[in-house]
């Protein structure tokens, strides 16, 4: 975690798991930009996606290599497929 902080590989719009940035505080951040939005007489859409096995459908073997692209060592990844 501290890798991708100090190398700024998170993105502004990135909470969750990030200390100072949590669901509820992106939840609250969205709230007031909508708020703004259809105060202007903007409309918003949204999708709502469901996330929850995604991670289980996408090619590991790239995901690793992804993270390795952005100097994750081996041994942080803890891998021996290499």
């Amino acid at each position: 975690m501290a890798y991708f902080k100090i190398n700024n590989l998170f993105s502004n719009k990135r909470f969750g798991f990030i200390e100072g940035r949590s669901s509820t505080l992106q939840l609250l951040q969205i709230l007031d930009r909508w708020t703004e939005l259809l105060e202007n007489g903007s409309q918003i859409d949204v999708v709502y996606t469901d996330l929850e096995k995604a991670f289980d459908k996408i090619p590991h073997k790239r995901l690793i290599s992804k993270l390795f692209s952005y100097g994750i060592k081996k041994l942080l990844v803890g891998l021996r497929l290499f």
